[in-house]
């Protein structure tokens, strides 16, 4: 026999009360902890035109969970800040200039957990190939901890800022920025195409140590442009170095950090230089060799997609060299340019900022594919650099005219700024004065 239990009104009411009590702590301690949410949806970006439907692809649906692994992870705070859509200008908005100096918005390594980092650079580690993601680690971990332990007030390895764009919830166009000191990196996925462009890769140093682990970050980078250099013919070298021009860039305070490209700018002022159909066997071989070392930091499957791109129109690939030494080595100050229609590749190595760095240890490198009609598997930001549209970072010369920090230093190019916008090839003197004669690298 079941006995009913009677209580008192006084007796029902505290029993009520208690009831209350721990329903009301029960309710603040779920959103305390609320890192394991499911609530993961992104923001409302129905709105965005020519976005895909997700992919059938095995691979991108791998990047795909591991992104939806990471989103889960977040707090609503973090993923509300995180979260944006691909018509947003956020998208465009990066600056290779330390966060001290200019504000990002998004998220940044410093607010997440350990497990939360974990987890958002396995995302990483799928988008990149083995030797991208070590140049990412070691820039953001090792280099800029290297400089954090000469100032910390300037350098942080906790400030890479995290910005997630698109839903990859429901929508198969989807992506995220990582963006902070020397390292910014633009992750794309729209359809079956798998980008990672623009990405701005620099390092000071670029070779040192830091907590008995050393580097060489862009020893490839600069190693294998020196073999190419190696190799010129008299006629090769002439023509690489084009009319011999150098510049003193014109460095002033940083813009907005919203970068200029939206995929109508006309790369045919570039086609200069050495070009690859007038190269011998070897110098084509060598410079190969140099632009798959961009081009295969993505993932091997989709750098192979790029690669056949590039391929295909690669008798209208032209190199240039520049730089202010008779011999150069992997100890002096040099630049090189490489033009493909389907890729753009800048690399400078220039004075230091931070003190006691020799002068050439600070190097800045900028990937691009020419956003052009023809390029079916799309360039710069894809399609979405035309729905986003404003002015500013497209190539390294104009990072240096906008970056404060770089100013009353002298940077080695061919082409000259004009209203931060407009942009021409100009004859000017070297930074010594004197005429420049190119001699064999090490003879």
């Amino acid at each position: 026999m079941i006995k009913k239990m009677y209580f008192s009104e006084n007796g029902e009411k505290m029993i009520k009360k208690t009831f209350l009590l721990v329903m009301g702590l029960f309710l603040i301690s779920n959103s305390c902890n609320r890192n394991n949410s499911i609530d993961s949806s992104p923001a409302d970006c129905s709105s965005t035109p020519n976005t895909l439907a997700q992919s059938t692809n095995a691979t991108i649906e791998s990047f795909r969970q591991a992104m939806l692994t990471f989103r889960t992870s977040l707090t609503s705070d973090l993923l509300n800040r995180a979260d944006a859509c691909l018509d947003d200008i956020r998208l465009r908005q990066w600056s290779t200039v330390p966060p001290a100096f200019l504000s990002r918005d998004g998220i940044n390594y410093g607010q997440l957990s350990a497990d939360q980092l974990t987890k958002f650079k396995a995302i990483m580690q799928l988008f990149l190939s083995s030797g991208g993601y070590k140049k990412v680690d070691e820039i953001s971990v090792l280099a800029e901890g290297f400089l954090n332990s000469k100032n910390s007030n300037d350098w942080n390895p906790n400030l890479y800022h995290i910005t997630l764009f698109g839903d990859p919830v429901n929508s198969g166009s989807w992506g995220f920025q990582l963006d902070g000191h020397h390292c910014i990196v633009n992750f794309l996925v729209h359809g079956d195409n798998v980008s990672i462009v623009p990405a701005f890769l620099g390092s000071e140093p670029t070779t040192g140590t830091f907590n008995g682990t050393s580097f060489d970050i862009f020893k490839d980078e600069r190693d294998l442009a020196l073999q190419l250099y190696d190799g010129f013919t008299t006629s090769e070298n002439t023509a690489a170095v084009s009319d011999g021009n150098a510049a003193t860039m014109l460095v002033g305070s940083p813009e907005n950090g919203t970068d200029n490209f939206g995929g109508t700018y006309n790369y045919s002022q570039f086609t200069n230089g050495l070009k690859y159909s007038d190269m011998s066997a070897s110098t084509q071989a060598n410079l190969v060799l140099l632009m798959k070392e961009y081009v295969y930091n993505l993932n091997t499957t989709f750098a192979d997609i790029w690669w056949t791109d590039i391929m295909r129109n690669i008798n209208d690939t032209y190199f240039v060299w520049l730089d202010n030494v008779a011999t150069p080595t992997t100890q002096t100050r040099f630049y090189y340019r490489i033009y493909n229609p389907y890729l753009w590749v800048e690399y400078n190595m220039e004075l230091p900022v931070a003190q006691g760095i020799e002068d050439w240890n600070h190097v800045h490198t900028v990937t691009r594919i020419p956003n052009n009609p023809s390029t079916v598997n799309g360039g710069d930001y894809n399609i979405f650099a035309q729905i986003v549209n404003k002015n500013d970072v497209q190539f390294l010369a104009q990072h240096y005219m906008n970056s404060g920090h770089h100013k009353n230093s002298g940077y080695i190019f061919d082409y000259q700024l004009k209203d931060n916008i407009e942009y021409k090839k100009h004859s000017h003197k070297h930074l010594h004065g004197d005429k420049h004669h190119h001699h064999k690298h090490g003879s």
